[in-house]
């Protein structure tokens, strides 16, 4: 199976709005409200403002990842990113691909390191998937987030030098 990363562009907003939609109804993944609108979502994560790139099987967006400043100004040498691969094709290792693929990125528009602020510890495969690629856990939050089934739970920041 062929995995491809590129570029986002405007054809694929409505694909990654509707991966996106399915994670957050999960409610297990991220902190965003499950019922958060596009028009909300759209300034922070689905815009072409932020670096943000598709992977794709055979023209299918099934997964997709952002990356930003992590903190404005004297912060701004810190990417910030987010990931998310579309519900029914995990498993596929395509998480590890966008995060490599991310870093390669990242490291050429010139951020130094990359943060990711709440990785919700009973997220396995996302931990072992940040381990797997340099990454660091640097802090614990108890309880730091609402779990839709297991209440509250710890949540991770993972950091990375480029």
């Amino acid at each position: 199976m062929n995995i491809t990363i590129r570029r986002a562009e405007v054809d694929d907003l409505e694909f990654i709005w509707q991966m996106w939609h399915d994670v957050m109804a999960q409610k297990i993944y991220f902190s965003y409200n499950h019922t958060s609108t596009r028009a909300t979502i759209e300034k922070s994560w689905i815009n072409l403002t932020n670096h943000i790139y598709v992977a794709t099987i055979e023209n299918e967006v099934v997964g997709a990842y952002i990356f930003k400043d992590n903190q404005p100004g004297y912060g701004n040498h810190i990417a910030n990113a987010s990931y998310m691969v579309k519900s029914e094709r995990r498993g596929l290792r395509i998480g590890h691909q966008l995060c490599a693929h991310s870093i390669i990125k990242a490291k050429e528009v010139g951020y130094k390191a990359m943060q990711f602020n709440l990785v919700v510890s009973t997220n396995k495969g996302a931990i072992k998937t940040w381990l797997d690629n340099g990454f660091k856990i640097i802090g614990t939050i108890p309880e730091g987030f609402h779990h839709y089934q297991e209440g509250y739970v710890d949540a991770h920041i993972f950091y990375r030098k480029l």
